[in-house]
């Protein structure tokens, strides 16, 4: 893999991440009904703990000598329901999680430093993602019971 090779894999993940970011501020200041006031603090850290991620990666795309990109994906926007909320945000974690695999699979056994070092992050971004994607599907379960919404 060559290093602008790389560098397009890592801005793709910072588009990602950027799109967390914003999806959890959105859905932060949107989120209704019952247990608002929670889940908009619980969406609130999350997008504050997306923007070190995306500092993360902006890092990372200067490190190894590109431009970090600016741009973002899509996400979903002008939802209030706690449970369409959660189960998209279960979605966009666990997308990322996968493919973060995939890049650990992409740097696995190259052999340079920085290299190496894009698969050790790649390994935390892993846990991260994965971590969350698992506590927002138990959070999902919970309200998924008590709340009937639509989107």
């Amino acid at each position: 893999m060559t290093n602008e090779e790389l560098i397009e894999l890592v801005n793709a993940d910072l588009k990602n991440e950027l799109k967390h970011l914003q999806f959890y501020l959105h859905a932060g200041v949107m989120v209704a009904g019952l247990h608002r006031q929670e889940l908009r603090e619980y969406l609130l850290a999350e997008a504050a703990s997306e923007l070190t991620h995306c500092q993360q990666f902006s890092e990372l795309v200067v490190h190894l000598g590109g431009i970090p990109t600016t741009e973002t994906n899509e996400f979903l926007t002008g939802v209030a329901c706690p449970v369409a909320l959660l189960k998209y945000a279960v979605e966009m974690e666990q997308e990322v999680a996968d493919n973060y695999a995939e890049r650990l699979r992409q740097t696995d056994g190259l052999e340079n430093a920085m290299t190496s070092y894009c698969h050790l992050f790649y390994e935390e971004q892993l846990i991260d993602s994965q971590k969350a994607a698992w506590e927002v599907a138990q959070m999902v379960r919970m309200y998924d019971h008590e709340s009937k919404c639509e989107k």
